[in-house]
């Protein structure tokens, strides 16, 4: 009998980052990790702990990836309402951003990190969404909460820099806005994973800067 194939826990992470972000966590069993990633089933199981400790190590590594290069882009656009912007397109096009400058960046050396292949929206938020999320174990969970109040407090604080800044709309306050568009997020992942078409992405994201953004802010050509 030949020695067991030890486990390449980063390899595994990927293999399923990629498959969730793909095709959504409810359709992803670990069967299917297992088969792609090259790894029996049980192995698998008892390296992570589970499914949802799969997912946890998952959520590290989608953060590590793709989420952090993605603030030196964020930093580099001036405009609040551009930043918002730049969000919500990302979802539109499967985080596929080729030319920053029409958001205000101007340093050509900074890039949108490109995602997998037909990935689809937000891995993160598709795993909020998700059916199987209710599953999750309390570990898990408690890692969802603590990035989703890491988004929304910084959804708030760049509201607060739009209404400074005159940009938000007057009948609006940085907290009401900053709650609002953190719960477009959850619709524009449902919009996604519905494979609606990029023209019905676009009309929604569009809909969404002018609720909270004065027009003249939004239609600024840069």
């Amino acid at each position: 009998m030949g020695r067991p194939k030890l486990l390449d826990r980063s390899h595994v992470v990927n293999v399923a980052l990629c498959q969730y972000w793909q095709n959504g966590i409810d359709s992803v069993a670990m069967a299917d990790v297992a088969r792609l990633s090259g790894y029996d089933r049980a192995g698998i199981y008892k390296e992570f702990g589970g499914e949802s400790g799969l997912v946890t190590e998952v959520l590290a590594a989608y953060d590590e990836e793709y989420v952090a290069p993605r603030w030196p882009v964020l930093d580099a656009c001036e405009s609040p309402a551009m930043k918002m912007k730049m969000i919500l397109e990302a979802f539109a096009y499967d985080n596929v951003l080729k030319d920053l400058s029409r958001f205000g960046v101007k340093d050509t050396s900074l890039k949108w990190p490109r995602p997998p292949v037909k990935a689809r929206g937000c891995a993160y938020y598709g795993m909020v969404v998700a059916d199987s999320s209710a599953s999750f174990t309390a570990k898990t969970k408690r890692k969802i909460k603590t990035v989703d109040q890491a988004n929304r407090d910084w959804f708030a604080e760049v509201m607060r820099d739009a209404e400074k800044s005159g940009q938000l709309r007057e009948d609006l306050s940085a907290t009401e806005a900053a709650t609002f568009y953190a719960d477009q997020m959850l619709l524009l992942q449902t919009m996604r994973r519905l494979n609606l078409s990029k023209e019905r992405m676009l009309s929604a994201t569009n809909m969404i800067m002018k609720s909270l953004f004065k027009e003249s802010v939004i239609s600024i050509k840069h």
